[in-house]
């Protein structure tokens, strides 16, 4: 009977274990296919079922500042904010891309509609805002992507809030095309994420002194540079004097060249200060590249003096080297060629590159230096030669950057113009500008640059008023650019002016000229020629509108300035005087006319005897 008993207790017993792992079954099945609708929904179901959630309060809060910042995640996404990429956006051209229609045998100045695209009188929004509009419009996570991993620190009592107030001091100022801008809170955790990876700050002491080597060594101060270049003009208008004396044409033709690019390098200091340091850091690292293959003694002196802002003794190092059998012989010539450029020695200069490119004559960027230094100097022969080749090798080439390869060509074009050979020039413009609008947008400097040689073409072909249009498109560029006072602008308005000043439009010359003299005195020394001769400009464009007084105070600071530099007894001063005598005869003023007559002659006519005396023969007598 017991036995009965239990044996119906025990199955009863089984029956509801049974029964009772059914139930349990089945409830976990449930609550693992329940959908999760939000974080906040699967926080709150983690007090209450049982399963592999972690419910720590770091992970919690986390999730919570992802909803209320980033939002819910959709299903189609490939994954959370965390970890996607901002995809890639190409800026596209702000206005419509330059576009000619030119054949290869077609004169450029026939196509005015062509090289005209676009209204130079509307604003042009900036680039680079443009490009921060498309980059904040673009869904971040668009498309699949490398997941972007992402370690934080766990801040007691902070979670995420902690790095949203650190990010701001990672991410950089500047909003470049591949960082995202964050500008509030409420941009997503994802565009932080993606701006704060762009910069990694190096862990490893191999990584620190790699960065300590890339600092800048070379201690030469703007102060220092801008003394040696003046000293440098200054030296090189006396050898001009003495070339004009002495009736030696080349060499003449080539110290007013070099004399035009120091005249513009003292204009853009602080460019041409930059340019010039960073050509000076590039040689130390060839230079450094050469411990143990050159004289210890040698190297060691060059490595100072570059260090020091002295760049003889390298300059002289790398020559002697590029003589030599020696590996490295072509670099030599080269970098030696680019401190001669910083010189403006640019005979010297030529001569290195062309030895350059007679060791290695696939390399481009001798070909390239070659090309634009024989083109400075009036060799437009060989400058045609190693730029053709030029472009040629950098066509193909598989990773020419279509900029780069944009400019060569716009390059090339330019020195086509310079040599006479127009039609050749037309298609190459055609490509270049059309690359450079699209890649940069149509009011990039190097737009207006390509504006203001088109202009020349246009000039040197007759075509004026389509020269002045070009003109003032190009002006307009650099204005929004660079700003209304900026000594880049001196170039163009000197042109303009001077074009205005052909076509008789004195009324645009004068405030074109006043800009330009403006431009010059804060640019360059009170005492600087090109100031001088920018002033008698003015000057003439007062005296042709009838402001007679406004005329005779340029004139007299040009007469000054001329005195300081020649002395009371020079040409140029006569030349200031003979326009003062003019001027003082509009003005019903004949007494002062006569005195600077006067004296005029005299200082032309004892030029004129000593040019005489100079060379033992009569010269042709000046009439005043």
């Amino acid at each position: 009977m017991n036995g009965i008993l239990l044996a119906v207790i025990a199955a009863v017993a089984l029956l509801v274990a049974v029964l009772l792992l059914k139930k349990r079954s089945s409830q976990n099945k449930t609550s693992q296919i329940e959908p999760v609708d939000s974080v906040e929904k699967t926080t709150t179901s983690a007090e209450t079922t049982p399963g592999p959630i972690d419910d720590s309060p770091a992970e919690a809060e986390a999730g919570q500042t992802l909803e209320t910042q980033a939002g819910p995640v959709s299903e189609e996404e490939p994954g959370s904010p965390l970890h996607m990429e901002a995809e890639p956006i190409e800026a596209e051209p702000i206005s419509e891309p330059v576009v000619f229609d030119l054949e290869e045998d077609t004169p450029l100045a026939d196509f005015e509609d062509e090289l005209l695209v676009g209204d130079a009188e509307k604003s042009q929004t900036p680039i680079l805002e443009e490009v921060v509009v498309r980059l904040e419009e673009a869904p971040v996570g668009s498309e699949a992507a490398e997941p972007v991993p992402l370690e934080l620190e766990e801040v007691p009592g902070q979670g995420l809030g902690q790095f949203e107030e650190s990010r701001e001091q990672v991410v950089p100022v500047e909003a470049e095309a591949s960082v995202m801008v964050v500008e509030s809170e409420e941009e997503s955790v994802g565009a932080a994420v993606v701006a704060a990876t762009e910069i990694a700050a190096p862990e490893k002491a191999e990584d620190i002194a790699v960065m300590a080597e890339a600092l800048p060594r070379v201690r030469l101060t703007m102060e220092a540079y801008s003394a040696r270049l003046n000293d440098l003009e200054e030296k090189q208008r006396a050898l001009l004097a003495q070339a004009i004396r002495q009736r030696e044409d080349k060499k003449r033709d080539q110290l007013q060249r070099e004399l035009v690019i120091m005249n513009d390098k003292l204009a853009l200091l602080a460019d041409s200060y930059a340019e010039e340091k960073e050509c000076y850091e590039h040689v130390l690292v060839a230079l450094e590249s050469l411990h143990g293959k050159a004289d210890a003694a040698e190297l060691e002196t060059a490595v100072q003096g570059l260090e020091e802002g002295e760049p003889q003794p390298a300059e002289r190092f790398l020559a002697q080297l590029s003589e030599q059998q020696h590996p490295f012989a072509a670099q030599a010539a080269f970098y030696s060629g680019q401190l001669a450029a910083c010189r403006v020695d640019l005979q010297k200069a030529l001569d290195l590159f062309r030895h350059a490119v007679e060791l290695d004559p696939e390399n481009p960027l001798y070909l390239q230096a070659a090309g634009k230094t024989a083109c400075r100097v009036y060799r437009y022969k060989d400058a045609l030669s190693w730029l053709e080749s030029f472009v040629k090798l950098s066509s193909e080439t598989k990773d020419t950057e279509p900029v780069a390869f944009a400019l060569a060509q716009r390059d090339l074009a330019y020195t086509y113009v310079l040599s006479g050979q127009y039609q050749k020039a037309g298609p190459l413009y055609k490509e270049s500008m059309t690359v450079l609008s699209k890649t940069l947008g149509q009011d990039h400097p190097e737009m207006a640059t390509s504006w203001s040689q088109l202009g020349e073409l246009q000039e040197t072909l007759g075509e004026y008023d389509k020269a002045v249009s070009l003109y003032k498109k190009s002006l307009q560029i650099l204005e929004e650019k660079r700003g209304q006072d900026h000594p880049v602008l001196a170039g163009i308005l000197d042109k303009l002016a001077a074009l205005c000043m052909e076509l008789e439009m004195e009324k645009q010359a004068v405030p074109l000229y006043q800009r330009l003299v403006q431009i010059r005195e804060k640019a360059l020394r009170p005492t600087h020629p090109q100031l001088a001769l920018s002033l008698n400009n003015l000057a003439e464009s007062y005296r042709l509108q009838g402001q007679y007084a406004e005329a005779e105070a340029c004139y007299r600071k040009s007469l000054t300035i001329n005195e300081t530099i020649h002395g009371a007894e020079h040409p140029s001063v006569a030349a200031v005087l003979q326009e003062l005598a003019k001027l003082c005869n509009s003005q019903r003023k004949p007494e002062e006319a006569q005195q600077y007559q006067e004296r005029a002659s005299v200082i032309f006519q004892k030029s004129v005897e000593a040019s005489e005396k100079k060379s033992g023969k009569e010269a042709l007598t000046l009439e005043i």
